[in-house]
């Protein structure tokens, strides 16, 4: 993992635009996610910063790796990107140094804003996050195999830690709405599950995820809303001042079990042998710790579905159906992150499955390889592959385990 941090201030950013610039934020989905840089949630959280100090923010890019010269290539031709690019005057990207340097060969006409350094190699550790080990000579950090923490080396580099700190936030109006009896302030507008989550209020989702669209499609995160004739699936509402909420009771701890015994019955998803367990900031099993937290041993609903055969075709995804739970996450992060709508579901009811191009094996597919839907996937369904080298030269063998 290529290891980031921001080195520009928001009033040094404010100081290289006009109010006059058009202005498009872009930012990759892959290493400063981890690094706190970049990704959806930081695009929005700039563009809001932006525009209460009344820049013109006409568009946002989210791209699943901009280290990858013929992803990065694509937004310029791009039926959904070109015009806004066309238009645009300064682009702000927050992404590694590579990523920079990648968007300015492409885009050469624009003002490209560079607010990142790049540092060295880091990994994700489960109890401390994400930690720099091998830094790059020119830090002048030696190398440390436990790694410093991302707090540490901004310090020893005056570099900024987090995403724009506290001072440099602007604060917005609040609502006020009543979560399970406790009084809760919000921004209109925000998405329900999210304001939850930012208090600690934990509601189980699988096609949520913060950096799509809201799909409303597994149903897990129902709540019960005041006013409201049925439950809600608290992705697709909107918060509104003075509204009365309930996130947990016997009915809805019932339903959301019952859903996951259907999850379970849909597919092979036999938990003893998936190996999509391992915590990473990307990659980790969803399914799996939802099921083990409402003590699910076994499914009451019988498996009917037909066995799908799996696809390893591809060089660096391992695609296998009988374990997608349909939640639409890998076919929106393909036309959201990645911009290639390669991703699809065919067929109706029991027998609908997420296929590529039209019906082909990836290799076959208009597949890069970027792993957008390797990062979101909930389940083992979509994983990356792993090379293993073994022997006195070094044969590489792919496997798609972790």
């Amino acid at each position: 993992m290529i290891i980031s941090m921001r080195n520009l201030s928001y009033e040094d950013l404010k100081n290289q635009l006009s109010h006059e610039d058009k202005i498009v934020l872009y930012s990759c989905n892959a290493c400063v996610v981890a690094c706190g840089l970049g990704g959806a949630a930081q695009l929005n959280e700039l563009e809001k910063l932006l525009k209460e100090d009344g820049y013109n923010v006409i568009g946002k890019d989210l791209i699943s790796m901009g280290c990858v010269t013929n992803l990065v290539n694509k937004r310029k031709t791009d039926m959904d990107k070109k015009r806004m690019y066309a238009e645009a005057t300064v682009i702000v990207p927050l992404i590694c140094e590579d990523g920079y340097e990648a968007i300015s060969r492409t885009i050469e006409d624009k003002k490209v804003i560079e607010t990142a350094k790049t540092l060295g190699v880091g990994r994700f550790t489960a109890d401390r996050g994400t930690v720099l080990t091998t830094p790059f000579e020119a830090t002048g950090i030696e190398k440390n195999a436990e790694g410093y923490l991302l707090s540490e080396v901004a310090e020893k580099l005056d570099l900024y830690p987090d995403f724009f700190s506290k001072e440099e936030r602007v604060e917005k109006e609040k609502i006020s709405l009543i979560i399970d009896g406790k009084e809760i302030l919000a921004e209109k507008g925000q998405n329900l599950l999210d304001v939850c989550g930012a208090n600690d209020i934990d509601i189980p989702h699988l096609c949520h995820h913060g950096e799509l669209s809201s799909y409303g499609a597994c149903r897990l995160c129902v709540v019960k809303i005041e006013g409201f004739r049925d439950l809600a699936a608290s992705c697709c509402v909107q918060v509104e001042d003075g509204m009365k909420i309930t996130t947990s009771d016997q009915e809805i701890e019932g339903y959301r079990k019952m859903i996951l015994e259907l999850m379970m019955s849909s597919g092979d998803h036999n938990c003893l042998t998936c190996s999509k367990g391992v915590p990473t900031p990307f990659a980790s099993c969803e399914l799996q710790g939802l099921v083990r937290s409402y003590g699910i041993e076994e499914s009451r609903f019988e498996t009917l579905c037909d066995k799908q055969k799996d696809d390893n075709s591809s060089e660096v995804i391992y695609h296998n159906a009988n374990k997608c739970i349909l939640c639409g996450r890998c076919v929106r992060a393909c036309e959201e992150i990645a911009g290639l709508s390669n991703l699809g579901f065919v067929h109706r009811g029991e027998k609908t499955i997420v296929v590529a191009g039209l019906n082909k094996s990836m290799d076959q597919s208009q597949c890069v390889g970027c792993m957008a839907c390797t990062n979101v996937c909930p389940t083992g369904a979509l994983v990356e592959k792993v090379v293993h080298f073994t022997g006195d030269t070094w044969e590489a063998n792919r496997k798609y385990s972790f």
